[in-house]
């Protein structure tokens, strides 16, 4: 499975690359907003 997945990765391309990491910013960035929102409003 590992195996797999590393050889999937090595196939990469540079700008896959890029995208991968552009959509985990993002996904980190929102998340860290949202929790922010919550902790500024209190959690339910």
């Amino acid at each position: 499975m590992l195996k797999r997945l590393k050889e999937k990765l090595a196939k990469l391309k540079s700008w896959q690359w890029f995208l991968l990491l552009y959509l985990a910013g993002f996904i980190v960035v929102f998340s860290a907003s949202y929790g922010i929102k919550l902790l500024m409003t209190g959690l339910p």
